[in-house]
């Protein structure tokens, strides 16, 4: 990796062309094969669980609540302590959005050779709290035309809305659709806009959106009908989460190292002579994360520990050499959501899922009857929310979390 994915996205209503950014991010390619596909938005599906890490969570939870002991480590938690930012970028490097860009450009390389059959205009919808950008990223890198959105404020302004010429040659990219309104009386006027503009264009255009707020768009304004057969990130089951993290964690700046599990010292990432996983961490991982790569990295990256390892932990080790560098893996973190009598937390949640960060004022904008300013601090406080300069955003690894509690409050959820 040469680094981060991450860009900051200009605001301004504007249309701007950048060269390649000379990011770094191309998926890890197997041995006969080059970057997979993007699939259809519907035949996404989330990676199972296996039913021995669905049962012991809940034995956990039973445990916890009991205060009854339990059996003892390999190494002993206490003893470790998370790994600095410095050491983990040096590691399990940054950016966190893996294979995406590669197989975000071959779909549009063969979407493009398929023209002018097919439609003119490619979906990609893709999981939330993606902070990397990567729709954008890749655009920037190819040197696309991006279509920026306007500011918040203007979205539900009393002004009458005015695009720029959106006219030319080449592949025009709106990177975030959700950007483009809000959740409000008077804030779905740009985003109607926008989408009859694209419709009459006479030129590629791709468009991103996250799933939550495609399924409120499919309702409010009739987006699938304009954008038709979204396209999303096939899932990251074990496979894929093993190719991409062996390749996160080698350089050589890091040398030998390896990825021990915290209950037994087994390496999570060793493969049997057949290259098939001999234990069980990347499928609970990719469970865990509903095959989410951005989620997965964050969880992963949040579970490793470092520490001085003792000498009979280092004489157990059969497997590898006791000189070898190590960081411990421990248990996947459990998100518990805060509980409110008013549901308060959850309707901001599903907002933030919506239109991703938002500033406090445009939560509660967003959020009408709700007027409750302590339910950010909470969720801070809580580990679900992260905040970027004024702007409040759900945490990746908590949305696997955040889903299922508003998916049991009988919320509707995105599709990935």
């Amino acid at each position: 990796m040469t680094g981060e994915c991450q860009r900051h996205r200009q605001r301004t209503w504007a249309v701007h062309v950048v060269d390649d950014l000379g990011v770094d991010c191309r998926a890890p390619m197997s041995k006969t094969e080059g970057p997979a596909f993007l699939i259809p938005l519907d035949d996404a599906q989330t990676p199972p669980v296996p039913r021995d890490e669905v049962a012991r969570r809940y034995l956990g939870r039973l445990i916890a609540l009991f205060h009854r002991e339990k059996s003892e480590p390999f190494i002993a938690d206490d003893k470790l302590h998370r790994a600095t930012l410095k050491r983990l970028d040096e590691i399990v490097a940054p950016p966190a959005c893996g294979p995406v860009l590669a197989e975000i450009g071959a779909t549009v390389g063969r979407w493009l050779d398929r023209q002018p059959g097919a439609s003119h205009i490619l979906t990609v919808v893709l999981p939330p709290c993606d902070e990397n950008a990567v729709i954008e990223t890749w655009a920037l890198e190819a040197g696309h035309q991006v279509f920026a959105p306007p500011s918040r404020q203007s979205l539900v302004a009393a002004d009458q809305l005015i695009l720029p010429d959106m006219t030319g040659s080449g592949i025009l990219v709106i990177p975030r659709l959700e950007d483009w309104f809000l959740r409000h009386r008077e804030g779905l006027r740009a985003v109607r806009a926008l989408l009859a503009a694209i419709d009459g264009l006479d030129r590629p255009v791709v468009v991103g959106c996250n799933a939550w707020a495609w399924s409120f768009l499919a309702k409010a304004a009739g987006a699938d009908a304009l954008l038709p057969d979204a396209v999303t990130i096939k899932p990251f089951d074990a496979v894929r989460l093993h190719g991409w993290f062996v390749q996160l964690s080698t350089s050589e700046a890091t040398g030998a190292m390896r990825f021990r599990l915290l209950a037994d010292g087994e390496d999570v990432l060793a493969v049997d002579e057949a290259g098939t996983l001999r234990n069980d961490y990347l499928r609970k991982l990719a469970g865990r994360s509903l095959g989410i790569p951005w989620v997965a990295w964050h969880l992963w990256r949040r579970s490793l520990r470092t520490g001085d390892v003792a000498e009979d932990a280092k004489a157990a080790m059969s497997d590898g050499d006791a000189s070898e560098q190590t960081l411990w893996v421990a248990a996947l973190d459990e998100y518990l959501l805060p509980f409110t009598d008013d549901g308060t937390t959850l309707h901001a949640l599903h907002a933030l899922l919506i239109h991703g960060p938002l500033t406090r004022e445009e939560l509660l904008l967003v959020l009408p009857g709700v007027a409750d300013p302590n339910v950010v601090p909470v969720l801070l406080r809580a580990g679900f929310l992260e905040r970027k300069g004024d702007r409040f955003g759900c945490r990746a690894a908590a949305y696997p979390a955040i889903r299922d509690g508003l998916e049991a409050a009988g919320f509707p959820v995105g599709r990935v």
